[in-house]
């Protein structure tokens, strides 16, 4: 019994990783994102000025 307790907690660490490294690429992403959808209203923004 106490040998599945390791396995588990194990598996449970390598899916935590995972999310935590799809968590920072979305967040990169999105970031990425955001600094397009500024830049193109700034620009915009001057060409209408």
């Amino acid at each position: 019994m106490a040998t599945k307790s390791t396995k588990y907690k194990k598996q449970t660490k390598t899916s935590e990783t995972g999310t935590k490294r799809q968590n920072r690429t979305a967040q990169i992403m999105f970031a990425v994102f955001a600094v397009i959808l500024i830049l193109s209203m700034v620009f915009s923004a001057f060409a209408n000025f």
